[in-house]
C-alpha cells in the first residue's frame, strides 16, 4: 500500500506557497525570501515556520495570517498543476496489485476538491485531511490510519516532498521515500537518510 502526501508530491504547489508567502511579507515591509531559503526553511508546524520568517505574533495571531494565506492560496490554486509524472506513476501502480492513498495536511474539504478537480479519485483507497486550515501536523491521522488498515508495516510506503513527511512515516513505523520537487530542498531531504528521487518518474523504473 502506497501512502501519498498531497501538496508539492502530487500536485505541484510549492511555487504558490513561496509566491503567496512573499506578498505576505512584502505586505508588512520585511524582507522576501529566495526559492531557494523557502525550501531551506519551510517546515511543520507553520506556526513554527511563520516565527523563523519574522512574523510577530504579539502582533497578529497565528490564526488571521493563516487565514489571509489560505485565502489567497484558494484564489489561485488551480493555477497549480500536477507533478510532471504524477497520472503516469498513479496509473502505472493502479494497473499492479499495490493499493494507494492519500494523508494530507491540507483541509480535508479542499483537498477531496483538488483530487476531484484533477480526476484521480478513483485512484485512491481513502483520502484524509486534516479538519482545519493551521496545518499543524498529520501525525495524528498517520497513526489512526495505520490503525485501520490490513497491511503488515512493511508492506505500505510512505511517499512525500518534506521532511514532515518523513517524520510522519517514523512514526507510523514505515518506510519512506522523499522527492525533490516539492517544498523542501533535496539536501535537506537527504539528511533524513531514505531515497531521495529527482522526480516522480523515479518510482516507476
Amino acid at each position: 500500500h502506497i501512502i501519498w502526501d498531497w501538496n508539492g508530491t502530487l500536485w505541484d504547489d510549492s511555487w504558490l506557497c513561496f509566491e503567496i508567502t512573499n506578498q505576505m511579507l512584502s505586505k508588512r515591509s520585511m524582507a522576501a525570501m529566495s526559492q531557494e531559503l523557502y525550501q531551506r526553511i519551510m517546515r511543520f508546524p507553520i506556526e513554527d515556520y511563520y516565527i523563523d520568517l519574522g512574523f510577530d505574533y504579539t502582533r497578529e495571531s497565528y490564526a488571521e495570517l493563516a487565514q489571509e494565506f489560505i485565502d489567497m492560496f484558494e484564489m489561485r490554486r488551480f493555477e497549480c498543476k500536477l507533478q510532471d509524472g504524477a497520472v503516469d506513476v498513479l496509473q502505472g501502480i493502479a494497473g499492479s496489485s499495490i493499493t494507494q492513498s492519500v494523508l494530507s495536511a491540507y483541509k480535508h474539504d479542499t483537498l477531496l476538491q483538488a483530487v476531484r478537480y484533477f480526476g484521480l479519485l478513483d485512484f485512491f483507497d481513502d483520502i484524509i485531511g486534516l479538519d482545519d486550515i493551521y496545518a499543524e501536523s498529520k501525525v495524528d491521522n498517520g497513526l489512526k490510519y495505520m490503525d485501520s488498515l490490513s497491511y503488515d508495516i512493511r508492506e505500505v510506503l510512505f511517499i512525500g516532498d518534506t521532511i514532515h513527511d518523513f517524520e510522519v512515516a517514523q512514526a507510523m513505523g514505515i518506510d519512506c521515500v522523499l522527492v525533490e520537487s516539492g517544498h523542501n530542498s533535496r539536501l535537506r531531504l537527504e539528511d533524513c537518510n531514505v531515497p531521495v528521487l529527482s522526480t516522480l518518474h523515479g518510482l516507476l523504473l
